[in-house]
């Protein structure tokens, strides 16, 4: 049976487990996990499958998943020392602004705000190992928030 392609679809677990056609990106974790860089920035055109690759990249390295299977038969499965050392090792903070559309600042900054302590109250995040973190994530939050106020104050004017 030929597989279907998939269209919209921005889950990892959906276009794996429905045997959906997928281009396998996968090395793409082990090209992140060379780079040696503090921050990778990811940039593609609208519809590029970055919230896909972002979806992966959840399922490989959060701890609260069991994914070895999703990941059978793709290219990262070749790499054993990547897979031991951080197939679903790690906390992983994955949060979403695409449903963020409100219609002034203050409302979307407050909505942002909500999504932050919804994602960062995850039981698994607040082990004593996930602490520091979590704590440079919050600064990191509060960082760019005040860079946004600062911005906006900028452009109010």
């Amino acid at each position: 049976m030929k597989k279907q392609i998939l269209t919209g679809e921005e889950h990892f677990d959906k276009i794996i487990e429905g045997n959906y056609f997928y281009i396998d990106k996968t090395l793409f974790i082990k090209e992140l996990l060379e780079n040696k860089g503090t921050v990778t920035l990811i940039t593609r055109p609208r519809r590029f499958g970055k919230t896909l690759n972002m979806d992966m990249l959840r399922h490989f390295f959060d701890v609260n998943k069991d994914s070895k299977s999703l990941f059978e038969g793709l290219k990262i499965m070749e790499h054993n020392n990547i897979v031991e050392k951080h197939l679903n090792k790690y906390p992983v903070v994955s949060l979403t602004l695409k449903n963020i559309e409100e219609k002034t600042y203050p409302q979307a900054l407050n909505k942002i705000k909500r999504l932050v302590v919804m994602v960062l109250a995850t039981p698994s995040l607040l082990l004593p190992a996930n602490i520091l973190t979590l704590i440079t994530i919050i600064f990191s939050f509060f960082r760019l928030q005040l860079k946004l106020n600062i911005k906006k104050t900028y452009a109010d004017k």
